[in-house]
């Protein structure tokens, strides 16, 4: 689709109307404003790119520390629970083994516990949270632009 003078607006203040232009100067003038109309459409992508960029990580920021929260809370209530099962379980090893040795056995556990919890953790926070719609859509407006190049 080809870009005519009238698309792209009226003349600047001082600058004659293109249509009274003779032919050829009317295309060696058309130039510079497609080059300025190409610029400002660039510019105007640029920003509006950002501006998806930055909701998208809005949106995985917000839901990352929604999870956060939950987790947190999950963690708080579990540890109250966890400390009453290794005591009773504790209490419970104390009947057939003496009581360091019963202690002794319900820590080991809980180094165990520890020790999955740590690299479930880990292979957690590994996973990249990446931008998808912002990558997409830079995508296809490098591919649009360099067919509009090519005319």
């Amino acid at each position: 689709m080809a870009v005519t003078e009238h698309e792209l607006g009226p003349p600047a203040p001082g600058e004659p109307d293109p249509n009274e232009w003779p032919r050829g100067e009317r295309a060696r003038r058309r130039i510079p404003l497609l080059l300025r109309a190409i610029r400002d459409d660039m510019s105007l992508l640029a920003r509006q790119q950002l501006e998806l960029g930055k909701q998208e990580f809005k949106e995985i920021a917000s839901e990352k520390a929604a999870g956060a929260g939950l987790l947190t809370a999950a963690a708080i209530l579990g540890l109250f629970m966890l400390g009453f099962l290794a005591f009773a379980g504790a209490e419970a090893l104390d009947i057939t083994l003496p009581r360091w040795a019963a202690f002794l056995i319900v820590a080991g556990v809980f180094l165990v516990l520890a020790a999955i919890a740590l690299f479930a953790g880990r292979q957690a926070l590994a996973s990249h949270a990446t931008p998808e719609r912002t990558k997409e859509t830079v995508k296809e407006d490098v591919a649009w632009a360099k067919r509009r190049l090519k005319r």
